[in-house]
């Protein structure tokens, strides 16, 4: 995510928020505060790391297969139905089993890895009622993180649905999971990728409504902000329960994307060494955006000061008081809201022998 904590005095800045009490305004980088915000650590170096994103629980995992529904699954059955080999499938991002559940059933093997517990819960359940005794060996569920996991096999498959690289904001991260995917790969075996475009609009809602029960419905509610500079869209989401037309309940919670077309994934993946074959909800392979690379503060090190940085002549920029000016109450931002339909895509890639 954009959010970051410095190790040193653990300030910690959302890119998207700005910071409103130092008048930086929304959408400032973190690089473009260096020497001007704090005077402990002037925001410089690699003791600002960014924070993982929240995990999937609450209602958000309970109304998760609700609102996702039944997309994507007749897709990848024909996918795999049409595989000439035997299909060993490992999908990462695998939640409430809401694909896995449905695929393993023509896998050969199926693997799905999680790092939310409550997901995982969900999705041993459903196992566990389909396949009854053998539900450990039709459908394996990891719980970790999926840039750390360690397969012990090779995989045939391997899926990444819902946007799951877009969770890695950052460049670097998306590269390291690409190459273990790689490593995990039979020669010739197959990369499938969703790809969410967000609506075409810097700021957009969406509402979906649905009933559980006579006397029971949940809404879900989204806030969304699309940044082409940072290439990154933030949705902020909420889950409403009513019971007999009150409200019940609501959920929060916050989520950010990195925001890629169909042709930079096609060149992301042609660099780690597989050839795109097909691209489905095919969105036209125009000329990209331009790949924005982030640039980096100087490196420090952890105990040193930002004085002693400047006096050997490191990459570093002195504090500069009331460098940031922006503010105002109680309208800070006006900026109309519109929405337009968003598209998913798929692209299956093939690993490079």
């Amino acid at each position: 995510m954009t959010l970051t904590k410095c190790g040193y005095c653990n300030f910690m800045y959302d890119e998207w928020y700005g910071d409103t009490r130092n008048g930086v305004p929304a959408g400032t980088p973190i690089a473009d505060l260096a020497g001007t915000l704090c005077s402990r650590c002037g925001i410089q170096g690699n003791r600002h790391e960014r924070q993982p994103g929240p995990r999937y629980a609450g209602q958000e995992a309970e109304y998760y297969d609700q609102f996702a529904g039944k997309a994507g699954i007749g897709f990848y059955k024909n996918w795999l139905e049409t595989a000439m080999d035997s299909t060993n499938v490992l999908e990462l991002g695998v939640g409430t089993g809401r694909l896995a559940v449905e695929l393993a059933e023509i896998a050969a093997s199926y693997c799905g890895v999680d790092w939310s517990p409550r997901m995982l819960k969900i999705a041993d359940a459903k196992r566990r009622r389909l396949f009854k005794e053998k539900a450990d060996d039709r459908l394996q569920l990891v719980e970790a993180d999926i840039l750390s996991f360690q397969a012990d096999r090779l995989y045939s498959r391997v899926l990444c649905p819902n946007g799951i690289l877009q969770h890695f904001t950052d460049m670097g991260d998306q590269i390291v999971l690409l190459r273990n995917i790689g490593n995990w790969l039979t020669e010739g075996g197959q990369l499938a990728v969703d790809l969410l475009l967000p609506p075409g609009e810097p700021r957009w809602e969406r509402l979906q409504r649905k009933r559980l029960k006579s006397d029971k419905w949940i809404a879900q509610r989204i806030e969304g902000e699309t940044s082409l500079s940072r290439q990154l869209f933030r949705c902020s989401i909420a889950y409403e329960t009513y019971v007999e037309g009150m409200m019940e309940s609501r959920y929060n919670i916050e989520r950010e994307y990195a925001l890629m077309t169909p042709k930079e994934m096609v060149l992301l993946l042609a660099s780690e060494g597989y050839q795109v074959t097909r691209i489905i909800e095919n969105y036209g392979l125009s000329t990209p955006w331009q790949t924005a690379i982030p640039t980096q503060p100087g490196d420090r090190k952890p105990a040193e000061s930002l004085e002693d940085t400047i006096t050997e002549g490191n990459n570093a920029a002195s504090y500069r008081h009331g460098a940031w000016m922006d503010g105002g109450y109680p309208f800070g931002d006006m900026m109309p809201v519109h929405a337009f339909t968003p598209v998913t895509m798929t692209l299956i890639a093939q690993k490079k022998t």
